[in-house]
């Protein structure tokens, strides 16, 4: 695509007095017409590479000169240090007959329910503490022997404290990589990437200070028996990768990086329990593309009480045949006040509220918010996957959709998550 004298070996470029064009690091299959934004959620076909305007709704959340480059050999970067002006003398218009897409990078956040300052840590939780798992069925589905071998579940986060005595022993291993040398032994540009990687430090050392990917983490693979919580699909494999900061707000950028390597790192299901606003095509166009490789894509729902469909948030919002979006329901079996929810955006509803889970320092913590329903689903989609390994992504969707447990839920299969029901319908 570019001379090779040209090359730099990292995604995070900053300007220099005489800035190089890179290679980017991150493959990304795209479709064979390009893309050109019309608006932050519309997208037209276009003979030409373009630079999509940031929208109005969208200049809040801009991150400043930072651009996230779609190529148009199928791969992804970003221009970090660049004022727009800069940006397009620099690297777009000397580069342009290889670009398909540009666009400003944006910010997105954990939702604020799940941040509260009012959550509950504790070193060790009452069992009627895990009413999620019950009411799904799960034990159900543990009881026949089925927890999730031989999956890998990629939760892009926060982080998690990967030292925690529940989640320690159910880490992905990247076998291709010898720990601590300092080399990229597989030359997949990433050092050292035995147990994940932190896309915000650009580093290996994966941790959580925020807290919320540890929670989230653990209602998906916590391990059994040292404490009364209890991992959806406890013998699955996580994939920790981290995007956020301490503050737990990060980039799409990063995000987008992320969700390309969960799947060059062979994860079957992703746990995106983060959003914003409607402003990245390329965003859209990773998550879809990831059903041509049997990746699962689970999104939470959001935190405000809204309907979607009037006021949308994305990941959530968006459309594809292998995402899942869940809202957040209470222990009465009722939708959380703080859930959005929608009867198209929003397929399926699964427990939400004062949900007890792993938190850093080998600690638990009750938390609520859309963040805590998505891994339950999350957790299910990897039960299925394990026990069902032929079946394809639409199938196990459809397994789920269409065995909810019907009730006052306002999403398109107007239920809430049952994993036993997805299972035997699957028979």
């Amino acid at each position: 695509m570019m001379p090779a004298a040209d090359i730099t070996k990292t995604a995070n470029i900053a300007k220099t007095s005489t800035p190089k064009i890179w290679e980017p690091i991150v493959a990304i299959l795209v479709a064979a017409t390009a893309l050109a934004l019309a608006g932050c959620a519309n997208s037209t076909k276009a003979e030409s590479a373009s630079i999509a305007e940031t929208k109005a709704e969208c200049v809040a959340t801009a991150v400043p000169n930072s651009y996230v480059i779609h190529w148009k050999d199928g791969t992804v970067s970003i221009a970090r240090g660049y004022t727009r002006s800069d940006f397009e003398r620099e690297v777009f218009e000397p580069n342009k007959k290889d670009i398909r897409l540009a666009e400003q990078d944006q910010s997105i956040k954990l939702s604020p329910m799940s941040l509260s300052p009012s959550v509950t840590v504790s070193a060790a939780p009452a069992i009627d503490d895990q009413w999620g798992q019950t009411i799904i069925a799960a034990p159900e589905i543990w009881n026949r022997g089925i927890k999730g071998a031989g999956i890998i579940v990629a939760v892009i986060d926060s982080g998690v404290d990967i030292s925690h005595a529940q989640i320690k022993n159910q880490l992905a291993t990247n076998a291709k990589e010898i720990p601590n040398n300092g080399l990229d032994d597989d030359e997949n540009g990433f050092i050292d990437d035995v147990h994940g990687w932190d896309f915000e430090g650009d580093q290996a050392l994966v941790t959580d200070d925020a807290g919320h990917g540890t929670h989230v983490a653990g209602v998906i693979v916590a391990q059994h028996g040292s404490s009364t919580v209890r991992g959806i699909a406890p013998e699955a494999k996580l994939l920790p990768l981290d995007f956020m900061n301490a503050e737990g707000q990060g980039n799409i950028g990063d995000a987008i990086l992320a969700i390309q390597y969960a799947a060059d790192q062979g994860a079957r299901v992703i746990n995106a329990s983060w959003g914003g606003s409607p402003c990245s095509q390329t965003l859209k166009k990773t998550i879809s593309d990831l059903e041509q490789r049997g990746v699962m894509f689970v999104a939470a729902a959001g935190n405000s009480g809204s309907d979607l469909e009037q006021q949308a948030e994305y990941p959530a919002a968006f459309q594809s045949p292998n995402q899942l979006t869940v809202g957040a329901s209470t222990a009465r079996d009722f939708i959380a006040g703080f859930s959005n929810f929608s009867f198209s955006l929003v397929q399926l509803f699964a427990p939400g509220a004062s949900i007890t889970s792993t938190y850093p320092g080998n600690r638990t913590a009750a938390l609520s918010g859309t963040s805590m329903a998505a891994p339950f689903v999350t957790g299910a989609v990897a039960l299925l996957m394990s026990a069902r390994p032929t079946a394809t992504v639409p199938e196990i969707r459809a397994a789920l959709l269409n065995s909810v447990d019907k009730g006052p839920f306002a999403a398109s299969s107007q239920g809430r998550l049952n994993i036993k029901n997805a299972l035997d319908s699957m028979k």
